[in-house]
């Protein structure tokens, strides 16, 4: 099958090498091993040192490391991603390989996941926190499967949902962006680990009722909440309607991949993540920013993560 250019046509290999190139390195590329900027370019990715005669590739120690796939097809990749085609469609598209176009998406779900995880910027300002569950409906199991959960006690909604569903916790900065975290079990104690990690105290808090959040005054922060069980969502200033929006759009989109293996949730759900959190770029820049994350980290760092 012939690779089928779409969004690269306007633009040439050396241009896409360019962007590539600015995105790893200031202003000069520099050899890996004596630092010179005396360097010769053999293709789009690989280089020799003037200097020490040593080669070198623009895509070591990044999420392009080792892929046959040249920069060209990388950008109409990272352009597909962007744009939310399925990995299924980019391939008839570009006319490439359906397992080549998911693995690359994979490695972009990698790097936004490090993306996220390494900024230790703590959010300040007004803060809505809530927890959600993700996972199929219980009516859309198998038979065998309904009556095994039944048999258990754990046919149950909402917060009893845990048992089969996968548990997120979510910090949603108003008017600003959205921070998830999967979480093994909705208690005091984890909840109010990530909150003390993530949130600038005395920053101004707004929540339900749910116990796990009792205890925050005294943690330092102004808490406010709603009681959705007397059906309570507004007083004033305080609600948590932006979390609650976050939750029903993701859950909206993530419906489009017909099943998410348990391992890979969180490459999912940081990739809604960025998709919000980016929400007011247009594509041009976001497909800027996945390459730029692309070719700023690597994939040790998400194993030092995802462990």
């Amino acid at each position: 099958m012939v690779f089928h250019p779409i969004y690269s046509v306007e633009i040439n290999n050396k241009e896409i090498k360019k962007i590539f190139v600015s995105k790893k390195y200031n202003k000069k590329v520099s050899c890996n091993i004596c630092k010179k900027d005396k360097i010769k370019w053999i293709d789009d990715k690989r280089f020799r040192c003037k200097n020490c005669f040593k080669f070198g590739s623009l895509t070591t120690g990044t999420f392009l490391e080792k892929s046959k796939l040249g920069l060209k097809i990388w950008y109409e990749l990272i352009w597909c991603f962007a744009i939310g085609h399925p990995a299924n469609k980019a391939s008839k598209l570009i006319k490439l390989n359906t397992k080549a176009c998911w693995q690359t998406y994979q490695k972009i779900r990698k790097a936004l996941v490090i993306h996220s995880f390494s900024n230790k910027i703590q959010i300040t300002g007004t803060v809505e926190l809530d927890e959600s569950y993700y996972g199929g409906l219980f009516k859309n199991l198998r038979k065998e499967k309904k009556w095994e959960y039944r048999y258990q006690n754990k046919a149950k909604r909402g917060r009893g949902a845990k048992y089969r569903k996968q548990p997120v916790f979510g910090i949603y900065k108003r008017n600003g962006s959205v921070y998830l975290e999967l979480i093994t079990n909705c208690t005091k104690k984890e909840l109010q680990e990530v909150i003390k990690r993530k949130i600038n105290k005395k920053s101004e808090v707004f929540t339900d009722d749910f116990r796990g959040y009792n205890g925050l005054i005294g943690l330092g922060y102004v808490h406010d909440t709603v009681d959705h069980g007397m059906e309570i969502y507004v007083d004033g200033r305080i609600h948590i309607n932006g979390m609650e929006g976050f939750w029903g759009l993701s859950k909206t989109n993530m419906h489009t991949y017909k099943g998410i293996k348990k391992k890979n949730w969180i490459l999912y759900l940081k990739e809604m993540e960025f998709r919000y959190n980016q929400r007011k770029l247009n594509f041009d820049k976001q497909v800027l920013k996945i390459i730029q994350i692309l070719i700023s980290y690597n994939k040790e760092q998400f194993r030092s993560y995802s462990t």
